[in-house]
């Protein structure tokens, strides 16, 4: 597009903030913004293209290169760059329909050979027109480099191993789908307690990964024997029969130190997946506190993710195939009414093929549940109880098939926690907890139940718990939402409104979110703040009143509906008509 290489390790200024790229910091008025790898490589060549649209192909090719990316992952990151931004009213990165973002506001580059230089560069060239098969193309295409580059693996390791090519590609194919190993974290440093940190680390990872449904995973006995051995990871992958591996280590940086991790397709050996952790060196126990479920729960979203595009090229899906793109669909993406429309049509054909899958209609009640939480129901023709009737009869049916399934216990619990009957919620969602305790879903909506109890403080235990197990999760609006209305209920106005515009950063398209801001500023004495945000929740759900929102009956008890008065006296000041 224009910028010498130069222009990549300048430091860049707009707004508020001093993007330098030589050091990769972001810093607002001096002080430093957390932003990880990939949205600030985003941000970054947003900024260098300041003034331009850039699409989303090209925004994939700055920072996605050669991989299959979809349209959530890039809205996630563009979430994230708005979120480090506070750019609430998306006055600094604009979305431009069907083109893609630019940056909106003046940006200046200074750096070898610029000492101060408004960027001005000509305007970003076109992307080639679309078709509609073009997706559908590139994940094919995808799907034949990945297959090739495994027939080269296969070949070139012909040359120095005993096995013939025919019995690795057997071994590959008999690799279960889900399957993974930890080898054991290296420990750089001679501390002991580093060492000590890295083996429990190792041995927590590999259990967290154990409890996600349908994972096949090496004990960590097996995997132990390669500490230290530092092996091609096709060769481990090829020996233990596994289609994942996970490595890292733990180094001492001065007084602080650094956990990486790495997920490597053994069959191809592309890392699929990467990310860091700091710590202090005087903390060990936070780092450790830090790391335990949050791992597990991005790595069950990129082995999903991964998992699902591969089902998706195979012709011919098979059960399975289509049940991990009905999962992909409603509880690893941002759901829309769309989506969940498809997931319930694979759903119904899983149902038909296969009567005794549990999960199918477990995932098919959830459905119906995401049109009522998300008041979609406008969209279906239908009412509150009829879907609600329609998710309690498939979840009891799931339930009754496999009551010990973590995730058919969670969606039967979640199915009752909208439905009012909460107490039963809350048992059965720390069931499912106990079961799985890294799942962000389950503490989300065991906060959701304990709030419709009046049990406030206990709910945002349970959402703060959710947010630390997935901070990048595709509800993440929906945990600072419920958030939102507990402190609401507790007379925290201030919190609220924090909660609540946070959320609506987060999807400004979630309509309730915008409620809870207006109630929360009305409740302020923000006149201006309440109405804009009324405004915004009119546009989205004009027919609501607040009558519409009392004959939902969200609260499960009196406790709770006397707290709830504090939001319809909010909502009533913001101008909402009764």
């Amino acid at each position: 597009m224009g910028r010498t290489e130069n222009s990549t390790a300048a430091t860049y200024r707009f707004d508020a903030f001093e993007l330098d790229g030589q050091r990769r910091t972001l810093r607002r008025s001096g002080a430093d913004v957390d932003l990880r790898p990939l949205a600030f490589d985003a941000l970054a060549f947003l900024v260098r293209h300041a003034g331009h649209v850039v699409s989303k192909d090209e925004l994939i090719a700055a920072v996605w290169p050669g991989l299959v990316v979809t349209d959530d992952s890039i809205a996630r990151c563009i979430s994230d760059i708005r979120r480090a931004l506070r750019d609430v009213d998306q006055k600094i990165i604009k979305t431009v329909p069907r083109r893609g973002y630019t940056l909106a506001v003046p940006a200046t580059m200074e750096g070898p050979g610029v000492p101060h230089a408004e960027l001005s560069e000509p305007p970003v060239a076109p992307a080639a027109k679309k078709d509609p098969g073009r997706p559908r193309l590139q994940m094919w295409m995808a799907s034949g480099v990945v297959i090739g580059a495994v027939v080269a693996a296969l070949i070139v390791g012909s040359l120095w191993t005993p096995w013939s090519a025919r019995q690795r590609a057997q071994v590959a194919a008999a690799r279960p789908a889900l399957s993974i190993v930890v080898l054991p974290l290296a420990s750089e440093g001679g501390d002991p307690a580093q060492d000590r940190l890295a083996a429990a680390l190792t041995d927590e990872i590999t259990i967290d990964l154990s409890r996600i449904p349908g994972t096949f995973v090496i004990a960590s006995a097996t995997a132990n024997n390669y500490r230290g051995r530092g092996g091609d990871v096709r060769q481990v992958g090829g020996e233990l029969g596994v289609r994942y591996v996970l490595n890292g280590g733990l180094v001492r940086l001065g007084d602080a130190v650094r956990l990486t991790l790495q997920l490597v397709d053994s069959e191809t050996g592309r890392a699929l997946w990467a990310d860091r952790i700091d710590g202090e060196l005087g903390d060990l126990p936070a780092l450790y506190r830090r790391v335990t479920g949050t791992v597990a729960r991005s790595l069950d979203l990129t082995l999903q993710e991964v998992e699902t595009a591969l089902a998706r090229a195979r012709p011919g899906a098979d059960v399975q195939d289509q049940l991990l793109q009905a999962r992909w669909l409603l509880q690893f993406n941002r759901t829309t009414p769309d989506s969940v429309q498809q997931a319930r049509r694979l759903l119904e054909r899983v149902g038909e093929r296969d009567p005794a899958s549990a999960l199918a209609f477990a995932l098919m009640a959830q459905t119906y549940n995401y049109d009522v939480s998300q008041r979609w129901l406008g969209q279906r023709g239908a009412t509150r109880e009829q879907w609600l009737q329609q998710a309690d009869r498939l979840s009891e049916r799931a339930f009754q098939l496999d009551p010990a399934d973590a995730r058919v216990v969670g969606v039967r619990g979640t199915t009752l926690a909208l439905a009012g009957r909460s107490e039963q919620a809350v048992e059965l969602l720390e069931r499912q907890i106990a079961l799985n305790r890294n799942d962000a879903s389950a503490w989300f909506w065991l906060g959701y139940a304990r709030c419709t109890l009046g049990r406030q403080e206990e709910a945002i235990a349970a959402l703060a718990q959710a947010r630390r197990l997935s901070p990048r999760d595709p509800n993440l609006n929906g945990m600072f939402v419920v958030t939102a209305a507990a402190h609401l209920y507790l007379g925290r106005d201030r919190e609220a409104l924090e909660w609540a515009q946070r959320s609506v950063l987060e999807r400004p398209q979630h309509a309730v979110a915008h409620s809870w801001v207006a109630a929360a500023a009305a409740n302020l004495g923000d006149t201006e703040t309440a109405r804009a945000a009324l405004a915004e929740f009119r546009g989205r759900l004009p027919a609501y009143t607040i009558s519409s929102f009392r004959d939902e009956r969200l609260c499960a008890n009196d406790l709770c509906r006397s707290q709830r008065v504090r939001y319809y006296a909010g909502l009533a000041k913001a101008g909402l008509p009764e």
